[in-house]
């Protein structure tokens, strides 16, 4: 009898101890809870206050692709003379003119912890929080390589076989009287580019029609993770930093998708490669190095190579990159144009022109393209103003001393961010039609004005840790897009849509049909 009753009192001790800590726990978020609301250093400045209260809340609206919209509401709620707390450690700075103040000054050039969640593998260029760091391995990695000039002497043959390729397989979709989703291939030709320049030679998107090797679908499959990981900070710092739990949900090279399939690819392109160099006795050279060589080759200030990580996270780092953005680009400024008969009419008549005056080979060249086809350039720069390809939120912890933007300081350690969705979209630098598709604005105020707004194009980022392969976007867009304008009309069978999910966008559902137009038609 006795034995019972210590047993019965045990368990209702540990009952109550169990009752006990989940009170505690309780109460330790709520607590939590109400000190972010209420008396956290960030308090003072406008927000929502569920946002404000914890991270999770961020997360949950990227996962949902309607961050952008969210946000700019926040801003037409609030307004831009002020920032905007978005999380309980991090504000918006929606006013152009603070790009510079942030992405520009040195001693802001530490990225926030976001970018270290691990969601897309080892550390890069991109996910590198460290400044100094950052510069080390900018200094190792970039290089001319990666500048219009020598893309331009290097790859733009290149580029204009594939050009030729693309325009021969949609006209084969055309005489099959077919409805293609034409955003998805300019994202397989652009990923079909990015092989050729990464590794030397075509993958097959285009040639074969199809995404190869999943390339387009892991990646996107791993988007709505890299968003929800890299803004709910409590995510990261008790499960993504554990070493017993961080394996269970960081990518691996076993994965049969998302991240870790994409990881898995870029060991292997580095293991053929380095055997091709080990069967020569290291005697085999490229006459014109692909970027996987100018990383196998890259050294640091102190002549040391990358370390095999290293290598695997940059090569990683190219897919990654280049997987969306350019198709993105691409298929945006299709979708606007479309959508937009006078801008289209616009440029198919400035193509017509200048063909006539025997101003554009074929393909058109990059150079052609800049000098004389200045309206289609307008009209992709307004499609990148409005629907940036990678509208993250890239915040900076401000550092010793804090800052001041504007009228408003900003405490040290207090995570500063801008997506470009948002200044790209100022109601007042673009008044007064700041969301409507208006090429014509990037050509009415002169050279002056067009300097001004590609000062705070922030779609590409800006400052020492600007987008390192941006000139490669740029020569896919200016090249590809007035050649396929030049050769076909369209008709229009679904807009399809602009997702969103988790930061960096890509096109769904743009279905056409391909008519091909006369020679100088």
């Amino acid at each position: 009898m006795v034995l019972a009753r210590c047993y019965k009192l045990k368990m209702l001790l540990s009952a109550s101890m169990i009752v006990l800590l989940l009170v505690a726990a309780i109460s330790s978020v709520i607590l939590r809870l109400v000190y972010n609301i209420y008396f956290h250093p960030l308090a003072k400045f406008p927000g929502p206050w569920y946002s404000s209260a914890t991270s999770l809340s961020l997360a949950l609206i990227s996962v949902r692709g309607i961050e952008l919209e969210w946000l700019m509401d926040l801003v037409e709620k609030y307004g831009t003379e002020r920032p905007i707390r978005v999380t309980p450690n991090m504000v918006l700075s929606p006013k152009p003119e603070h790009l510079r103040d942030i992405y520009w000054d040195p001693e802001f050039n530490t990225k926030s912890d976001t970018y270290s969640s691990g969601a897309l593998g080892p550390p890069t260029l991109f996910t590198t929080t460290d400044g100094e760091r950052h510069k080390q391995l900018r200094k190792a990695l970039g290089g001319s390589q990666w500048t219009i000039g020598s893309l331009k002497k290097n790859w733009e043959p290149r580029l204009d076989e594939l050009i030729e390729l693309f325009i021969q397989k949609m006209t084969d979709h055309s005489r099959a009287d077919e409805i293609i989703d034409i955003g998805q291939k300019v994202a397989e030709f652009a990923a079909d580019f990015l092989t050729i320049i990464a590794f030397g030679e075509s993958w097959g998107f285009v040639r074969n029609g199809r995404d190869e090797r999943a390339f387009l679908t892991s990646w996107r499959e791993g988007l709505p993770y890299f968003g929800f990981s890299s803004r709910w900070k409590s995510f990261r710092d008790h499960i993504l930093k554990n070493a017993l739990l961080a394996p269970y949900f960081l990518p691996s090279v076993s994965d049969q998708h998302g991240m870790g399939f994409l990881i898995s690819h870029a060991a292997q392109q580095i293991s053929l490669r380095e055997k091709k160099i080990a069967e020569s006795n290291g005697e085999w050279k490229m006459n014109n190095p692909d970027l996987l060589q100018h990383c196998l080759d890259a050294r640091f200030s102190d002549g040391s190579p990358l370390t095999y990580t290293d290598k695997q996270a940059h090569i990683t780092f190219l897919f990654q990159a280049g997987a969306d953005t350019a198709g993105t680009g691409m298929g945006c400024t299709l979708r606007y144009l479309l959508t937009h008969p006078d801008a289209l009419r616009k440029a198919r008549l400035e193509i017509q022109e200048a063909d006539r005056a025997s101003k554009l080979s074929q393909p058109i060249r990059y150079d052609e393209s800049r000098e004389h086809l200045p309206y289609f350039t307008a009209c992709i720069k307004e499609s990148l103003r409005l629907a940036p390809p990678a509208p993250n939120l890239f915040p900076r912890v401000v550092p010793a001393g804090g800052r001041r933007l504007g009228a408003s300081y900003i405490p040290a350690g207090t995570d500063v961010m801008v997506t470009p969705y948002i200044p790209q979209r100022d109601a007042d630098f673009y008044a007064p039609d700041p969301h409507a598709y208006r090429p014509g604005r990037w050509l009415e105020g002169g050279a002056a004005r067009e300097a001004e707004m590609d000062a705070v194009m922030f779609t590409f980022g800006m400052g020492p840790r600007v987008c390192i392969g941006r000139d490669v976007a740029y020569l896919e867009l200016w090249k590809l897009l007035p050649e396929v304008v030049r050769r076909f009309d369209f008709e229009l069978v679904d807009p399809g849509r602009y997702v969103n999910p988790g930061g960096v966008a890509y096109n769904a559902g743009l279905r056409v049909k391909l008519t091909p137009r006369p020679r100088g038609g």
